[in-house]
Parts: structure tokens; sequence; C-alpha cells
């Protein structure tokens, strides 16, 4: 939650139970708890809200934060009197983030004017609880005077039954002021409930002066805690009431580009806790028990949690019958052909052989999710009653902790290990994934065999095992354009364009572009299975012509494929085409015998063509991918560089030269740059009566040292600088 202080735009919520979200009756109680805690914020007396001035060295900066703190309380002695429920004793919990920062020109200006909010928000029903956000803000002026900003002056946006969320302008915050301003989130229960676990990173997008941390926690709760990449440790105390007191801090925090490939937890200092709630049986820790440092085997052997034998068994039935029908004599087959065969009727019964109560057949489908853990779990039963062998592995995501330092079971994911001749790796990100698919965040990480763990407290687990990285082979976003002029005004094109996307680079589209029905039908017929999912409907619903509405979604879903596809134009050239004529999905990439994502499209679009007297001058840099576009602030760095992963971008485009034109310029579209993290090269020659262009840019690694930025940052500038090329087509 405290990672990045809500910055332009930040979300809060306040949260109060079903039966008081008629709460405009409360709203003179909840205007005097929120001054309440005004008069409380604004009066701590710390010193490094009290200092406005911003030292020379940081004059450039964009804004400045000057100082940052975050409080902690968890306890079961304070009373809420003020509370909508209004229960005699209460669980208490709030969580409070004060930021001073000085805006320094027009870009900190707009990003800190306004702030978006919730002011109620229904809980999701599992505890009986409230949380209410209280907001606070100022501007202090550079002649010292302060202007406080009221709730009443923020704009109700959207309103139901269950919420209200509020805009607050920042009125009359100018380049030169100081905006000081807080969060409050305070949440009771009658019943012990857990707070949230919360990760503080000391760094931003802007340098901090001053970041400190304060938690004061009751002896009803647990506390698991840690510092991370060389932040400071915690000082340990205790107030008068003999509860936890944790305060730890930092100063001069530089700027880090934490919205341009990094890793934020594993590149800046941390701070972790988990404020644990339920003793030992919930948690497996005692009330009371304050844990530094939690061992690593104990996260691994907790992260593991097996299937529901009732719900695999019937699994195993639906898969055997799926198998059979794709291949009856399916116990013939190899090891290697029976686990992939084995796994598609798995996951063909689990995501494609389903409906959604509401008949979502949309994209939205394609977003279908499913608990990693149970559906590997299940897979892993349906394994061994095909006698296949397998173990479940579990690592940390590259862009959470390292293994080292992992805390909860949610910092681990976990992969399954087919054991066969030739060993792949199952996961789950979506339906889409092909087996022997390792998604980019899991590349490169320590792997632990899971049952290694079992029943080993305290013991060192092995963290030589890696997944595999891919190469930039691997992971390819190819290109094949055909332009032509459209039109007797020559200022518009129609482009004919087949795309391949490989690797690590079809997710995306498949999730945007794919219709489920068609991929429901593929997947159907090559297993062989004659009962659709309508004949199940029709089966099930007798009384409801289910079919016909059926029908009517999936009718729905394909009409929505010429919007998708537009916007998948929109996005590739930054210009929305002018007519979609066709469009058409090759290869949907779902089988690891055929992996690549391939689609057509066909569209007019102006934007690339400009006249010039009688001659056109033709923007042939528009006509590739589009190079990343850095901030002045983002063209140093001193972090090393977390990209996605290794990929190829390689266009071919052969664009026809109209009658009585000729082109010029098409030789200084030849170039080469390569370097120890990438390589661009780019081609072009006149042949049969069209300029034929090749263009390819290659990142060779998913992970560069600092040290060589500079190169990356070459590879970048080549890019933008050919995005601006352009040649001219000469008449006569």
């Amino acid at each position: 939650m405290f990672s990045k202080l809500y910055s332009l735009s930040f979300v809060l919520l306040a949260v109060i139970a079903g039966q008081s979200v008629h709460a405009q009756a409360d709203t003179v109680k909840y205007k005097e708890r929120a001054a309440a805690v005004n008069q409380e914020v604004w009066g701590w007396k710390l010193p490094a809200f009290a200092s406005h001035t911003v030292p020379a060295g940081y004059a450039g900066e964009s804004s400045v934060i000057l100082a940052r703190r975050a409080v902690i309380e968890a306890d079961s002695k304070k009373k809420m009197d003020w509370a909508v429920l209004g229960a005699r004793r209460n669980f208490y919990y709030n969580s409070t983030v004060r930021e001073l920062v000085k805006i320094n020109d027009k870009a900190s200006l707009e990003e800190y004017s306004q702030l978006n909010f919730r002011q109620f928000k229904k809980l999701n029903g599992w505890i009986s609880g409230t949380a209410t956000t209280f907001v606070g803000a100022r501007i202090i002026k550079p002649d010292g005077s302060v202007r406080q900003i009221s709730i009443d002056e923020s704009v109700i946006l959207r309103t139901d039954k269950d919420d209200l969320e509020r805009k607050l302008a920042i009125a009359d915050l100018q380049v030169g002021d100081l905006l000081d301003y807080y969060v409050r989130v305070e949440e009771w229960s009658v019943a012990l409930r857990e707070p949230e676990r919360l990760i503080f990173v000391f760094g931003d997008d802007h340098p901090i002066l001053h970041y400190s941390i304060h938690c004061e926690i009751g002896d009803k709760y647990a506390v698991e805690y840690r510092s991370m990449n060389k932040a400071p440790d915690a000082r340990q105390s205790a107030n008068e009431d003999k509860d936890l007191v944790l305060d730890l801090e930092l100063h001069n925090i530089p700027a880090a580009p934490t919205g341009l490939w990094m890793s934020s937890l594993r590149e800046l200092p941390a701070f972790r806790i988990n404020v644990l709630a339920g003793g030992r049986l919930a948690t497996g820790r005692s009330n009371g028990d304050v844990i530094k440092d939690a061992p690593l085997s104990d996260v691994i052997r907790r992260s593991w949690v097996e299937s529901n034998p009732q719900l695999a068994y019937m699994i195993i039935q639906q898969v055997e019958k799926i198998v059979r029908a794709a291949d009856k004599h399916y116990y013939t087959l190899s090891k290697d052909s029976l686990a992939y065969l084995v796994y598609y009727a798995y996951r063909f019964n689990l995501y494609y052989n389903q409906v959604e109560k509401d008949m979502i057949v949309g994209e939205g489908r394609n977003h279908m999710e499913m608990k990693t853990d149970l559906y590997l779990s299940c897979l892993g039963t349906v394994f061994n009653r095909f006698k296949i062998k397998y173990h479940i592995v579990a690592l940390p995501s590259r862009y959470g902790p390292d293994m080292r330092q992992v805390m909860i079971p949610g910092d681990l994911v976990h992969l399954l290990q087919v054991d066969v001749d030739k060993p792949f790796y199952i996961t789950n990100d979506n339906m889409f994934t092909c087996p022997g698919y390792i998604p980019d965040y899991l590349e490169g990480q320590p792997c632990v065999d899971i049952n290694s763990q079992n029943g080993r407290r305290g013991a060192q687990p092995n963290l030589t095992n890696l997944t595999p990285l891919s190469a930039a082979a691997d992971n390819i976003h190819r290109e094949n354009l055909h332009i032509n002029i459209s039109g007797d005004d020559m200022q518009s094109v129609r482009v004919k364009r087949q795309t391949t996307l490989t690797g690590r680079m079809k997710e995306g589209e498949q999730l945007h572009l794919l219709n489920f029905e068609d991929c429901y039908e593929s997947e159907r017929n090559t297993m062989h299975v004659e009962k659709s999912i309508m004949d199940d409907l029709k089966k099930a619903r007798k009384s409801k012509n289910v079919s016909e509405d059926y029908a009517t979604a999936l009718q729905k879903a394909r009409e929505s494929l010429k919007d998708r596809f537009k916007e998948e134009v929109s996005s590739e050239f930054e210009e929305n085409p002018k007519e979609m004529i066709s469009w058409k999905v090759d290869n949907p990439g779902l089988r690891h015998s055929a992996p690549d994502l391939v689609y057509s499209t066909e569209f007019t679009m102006d934007g690339l063509l400009q006249r010039a007297g009688n001659n056109i001058l033709l923007s042939i840099g528009k006509t590739v991918s589009s190079p990343l576009k850095l901030t002045s602030s983002q063209r140093t760095r001193k972090v090393d560089i977390y990209m996605p992963y290794a990929r190829t971008i390689d266009y071919s485009v052969s664009f026809a030269i109209p009658q009585g034109f000729t082109v010029q310029g098409a030789d200084k579209l030849n170039r080469t740059l390569e370097n120890d993290c990438g390589s661009l090269t780019t081609a072009a020659k006149i042949e049969g009566g069209q300029l034929v262009l090749h263009f390819k840019r290659v990142y060779k690694h998913n992970e560069e040292p600092a040290a060589k930025w500079p190169q990356l940052l070459a590879i970048l500038d080549a890019s933008t600088e050919f995005a601006g090329q352009k040649v001219l087509l000469k008449k006569g």
C-alpha cells in the first residue's frame, strides 16, 4: 500500500458495513471525527514537517518530498465513539501517511492538483467491521501563509447504494508552493480482524529528504517484520501500555525511476511488517509473538495447499473422458506425449468447457482466473492417475522480494514441473498458456521443490536451481506490412498487415483479441469432444431458452472483435484507423506445437503522408513500433535495469511507390548499431516499384547493470531518431 504514496490520483478506501451505508445520517459524526483527526495530524511535532527549505542541490527536480511519515497502530484498547455502528469494545487499526512536497514545475503541479478517493465502500461481507478514510490537505505559500483544503470542496463523481466516490481538487496550488497532505484509514471490528500486510519502499520518482515509520502494535496481535535491501533495522521499544513500538527512518533518498524498468523491492531499501491476528491456529504465530526475519524454510513450507480430494476425483473422471475421446489408445503414447495430452484435456475441462453464470463469452471471458495452487494441485492428482511423474516448485517473482527475503506464502509462486524425458514447466497464467511457458516475472529465479521442505522446519533450501531465461530470438514481434496510397487526394494509405507474436510477446494480445467461441471450438474439435456446452445447457435448463441467450452472447462477442482489433491498430500506430476493412486470427497460439499468435488486419489510415507542393512526404519512421519515450529525469540512472524479457522487434515494410513519383532520401535510412545490450538495424532499398524497409531492434537480456544504461540509451535514442524519419516522394 505504501510502496509509493499516492501521487496525482490515489484511491482511498473508506468502508462502512452494509447496514451503515445509509450513512448520510452520520455525516455530522464523520465531520466531528475528521476534525479531530485533522487536529491530531497537523499537531505532530516533527522537525521534518516544520522545515520548508529545499536544499540548493534539488533545485532542478520537478518536485521534492521534504518529509513523508507513516504511522501504524493496532490494538484492542481504543474506543471509536464516533463510529456509525458504535461497539462497546473494538479491535482498532489505523494507518496514517503524511507527506510534505515542494512543487517546482508544471509537471508536478499537474501531478498533485487533485486527489480521488472513495469515502464509503462496503466490506466484502466476511466480517462485521468498518473502515473510514479521512483526508487532509493544506497549501503553504512561499510567504508562509497557509490555506486549508476542505472536504466540502470535493465533487461527487459517482454514487451507488454502496459507494461514494469524490474528487478533491487542490485549488490555488501553484508552482513554488508546498503541499502538505495526509491520508488516515481507521478500521474497527467487534471480532479480531487482521490488518493488511504492509511494504514501505524507501524511494520514489522524486527525492525524499526524510522518511520515517512509526508502529504501535498491541499484544492481541503477532508481528513479523523485516528490513530489506540495506534498509536500517527498526528500533524496538515499548510504550506505556507495553505495546510493541517500532521506529525507523531514512534521510536524503535520491529519486529513482520507479516507473521505468525497475524492480523496486529488489533495488530499493524497504521495510515490511505483517500484523497477524487469530492466534497460532490461524497464522502459525501466537498473540504477542514478535518475529524478525522469519526463516525462508518456514515460508516455503506454509506456501502450498493441497487440493480438495473430492474435487480432484470429480475432475479426474471428466479428464479421463476427454483423453479417451482424443485418443482411445492413449495408453500406448510415450510419457512425454501423454503428459501434453492430459494437460490439454485438463485445461479444456477447467477453462473452456465451463459456462459463466452471466454467460460472459466476450473479452472478459479471456481473463477468467483460477487459484494457482488449486489448479496445479488438482492437475498433479490427475497426473498421478495417469502415472505421470511431476513435482511442485516454489519461486519468487522478479518484481517481489528475492528468495532470501520472502516473508509470507503470497511472496511465492508455484510451478508444476513434469518429469518426463524432456521435462517442462506448467503455469497457470491464463486460459491460453501453453505447457513449457515460463512467465517473464519468473525467469531466472531460484526454485525450491515443495516436497523437499515438508516436515523440515528450519532446513535451508537449495537455491541453486534456476528457471531458464528466454533469449531475444524466443520473444519476437514480427510485422509484415504492405502499404499503398489510398484515394485520389493521396492523403491516406491502405495497409495490409500480418502480425506474428512469439513467446512472451503474445500474452497481452491473446487476452485482447482472441474470441472465446473460436478457441473453444478449436480445442473441442482437436480433443474430439462431441457434446458442446450448448448441449449441456439445454439438458440442464430445459425451462429456459438458454440456447438463444447463449447464441446472442456469442454474437455480441464476435461483433466486439472489430473494435478490439481497431484498438490494437490504434495502439500500434498511435493513430486511429479510418476504416477497418478486415481482421482475422490466423493462429491462436494455444498449443506448444503451434505456439505463435498470428493475425492479419487490413485498414486505411491518415497521418503517414503530407503534401509538399507537387511532392509528398512519407513518414516512414511511423510505420514501425514506437520507441519508449523518456523524461529528462529518466536519462540518468543509478539503479539496475529490469526489463520484461529479452526480445526482438522485426518489421518488414513494402510501400508501393505511386506512378510518376520517385523516392529521395532512402539511403539515409540505412544504419547499424550494436553493443552489449542490444542492436538496431535499419535497411532500405528500391525494388520492383516498392520502397522496401527492414527494421530490427533487439534487447539481448532481461536485466542489465546500471553501468550499461548508456548503451541501452543509445539504442532507445537511435530508435527515437528513426521514428521521425521521412522520405520524399518526388513528382516527375
